[in-house]
């Protein structure tokens, strides 16, 4: 039996839905990415959460010819959020003539905006566990969304919250909205929803 099918039977009702869901994505998946459709998937916590990027790595790793994806959690784009926008900018003015440092700030420099790069560039970019909790998480992922939207390149967002809930801890960190009602609207403009 197919792997990703033993998944879908395998699966909670709730989540058997959009595993077939997605399996249509992927089937045409060549086609989707050229539209720059992606998935904007709320209310995916662990358990779900898992089984959904399983899936995902399943159908990508059989995709033939290969497609151009960067999966990435949620804590790994905040910690590059944050040494992108937090930390770099602060240590810059602090540098002078410290060769370790100066060694150091220029790795974090490289690795940083070397994700950064890989997240505007791929065909697909899947971000797994959305939680913003930080402006500058917000600001990133505007940021990301934006790029990405503009080049028609399809983001799939995973949260494992509602989209009530997501606007409002969007409005904790930014109580303008600003960031939230852009990326809400160019992921609805661009994506298949699943709560």
């Amino acid at each position: 039996m197919d792997p990703s099918l033993e998944l879908i039977e395998q699966a909670p009702l709730q989540d058997r839905d959009l595993l077939q869901r997605l399996s249509a994505y992927f089937d045409g998946v060549e086609q989707r990415l050229r539209q720059g459709q992606g998935w904007f998937i709320f209310n995916a916590r662990g358990g779900r959460s898992a089984r959904i990027a399983t899936f995902m790595q399943y159908r990508l790793a059989q995709q033939a010819p290969p497609v151009s994806y960067f999966m990435m959690p949620w804590r790994d784009f905040a910690l590059s959020a944050y040494v992108r926008e937090a930390a770099l900018p602060e240590l810059a003015a602090s540098i002078d003539k410290d060769e370790k440092a100066r060694h150091e700030f220029d790795l974090a420099t490289r690795v940083t905006y070397g994700a950064w790069t890989r997240m505007l560039s791929t065909d697909l970019l899947i971000l797994v566990g959305l939680k913003p909790s930080h402006p500058h998480e917000a600001s990133l992922l505007d940021r990301t969304i934006e790029t990405r939207y503009a080049g028609k390149l399809a983001t799939i967002l995973v949260t494992p919250t509602l989209p009530q809930q997501l606007e409002a801890e969007f409005q904790s960190i930014d109580p303008s909205l600003r960031h939230w009602e852009r990326i809400f609207q160019r992921m609805y403009d661009s994506s298949l929803v699943a709560l």
